[in-house]
């Protein structure tokens, strides 16, 4: 039988190879890492995760959570090895963003009917079936094959990168246990804000030093709305951050008592860095 070829090692690559693989079909999975090596990626396993960790909320009566158990339904690889190597993440599904994706590597480099290539694909392919899988960060010369074979112009955005705080540098006795509505175990420490501390936070944000862009970055400042970087939000006005992830809206720290009390629900911070 003649293999289909998936190209891209990313979380939608690795499904397809699997499904495909899964239906006794053979299939060729082609990763150019770490033959040649993305500008955000810093490993050569599959369905590295470049930014958030987080697959949602887990609730049913949640998009994400009903899209989690479809995928279960549908026997997925990815929601398995999420589910196998889950962190605390209170509501959510958060994955060990490391044993996550040397565990997917190492099932499917184990299947009878994949084989991992790893070499860069430089065109589409010219016969059989391929699926083509890379991403934003797609190579430059498969790129250009994939702008000539539709005729269309490339399409961007930029994406931010998880920030990493030092535990050390947290205030234990200000930052407390907490997930946001009370679901599931108090998962997130929490690090509350007064509006002081806040305006002052956002004044020293919008002033700061910004990360330098990289080479493939500099051509566009298109932003993915989604997942926008903290400084961008901050230029966007006072408030955008306080309404965004910094909300204070269903977290409550417990040793100011019964969140449930109008009185003490009053005295919730101004805003959160939830980590």
């Amino acid at each position: 039988m003649t293999p289909i070829h998936v190209i891209g090692g990313g979380l939608a690559g690795t499904e397809a190879t699997w499904q495909i693989a899964q239906a006794g079909v053979p299939v060729i999975l082609h990763e150019m890492r770490p033959v040649k090596r993305s500008p955000a990626h810093h490993s050569e396993y599959l369905s590295e995760l470049v930014c958030s960790n987080s697959f949602g909320a887990q609730a049913a009566d949640r998009a994400s959570g009903l899209l989690h158990a479809e995928l279960r339904h549908l026997d997925s690889v990815v929601i398995a090895k999420a589910d196998a190597h889950q962190v605390p993440a209170g509501g959510a599904l958060a994955v060990d963003r490391g044993v996550f994706s040397q565990d997917l590597t190492a099932t499917l480099a184990k299947h009878p009917l994949i084989e991992l290539r790893r070499e860069e694909v430089l065109g589409i392919p010219a016969d059989g079936i391929a699926v083509i899988a890379t991403g934003p960060l797609t190579s430059n010369s498969l790129s250009d094959d994939l702008q000539r074979f539709t005729g269309q112009a490339y399409m961007s955005f930029f994406d931010a990168a998880s920030p990493i705080v030092v535990g050390e540098s947290i205030n234990r006795e200000v930052a407390f246990l907490a997930s946001r509505y009370d679901r599931g175990e108090a998962a997130y420490l929490n690090c509350p804000m007064t509006q002081e501390q806040y305006l002052r936070f956002w004044t020293e944000l919008c002033a700061a030093e910004q990360a330098e862009l990289k080479e493939f970055e500099r051509e566009t400042a298109k932003f993915f709305e989604a997942c926008l970087p903290i400084e961008e939000m901050a230029r966007r006005g006072e408030d955008t951050m306080r309404y965004g992830p910094l909300k204070p809206v269903g977290l409550f720290d417990a040793r100011l008592g019964d969140f449930r009390d109008s009185e003490n629900r009053s005295k919730r911070p101004y805003a959160v860095v939830q980590l």
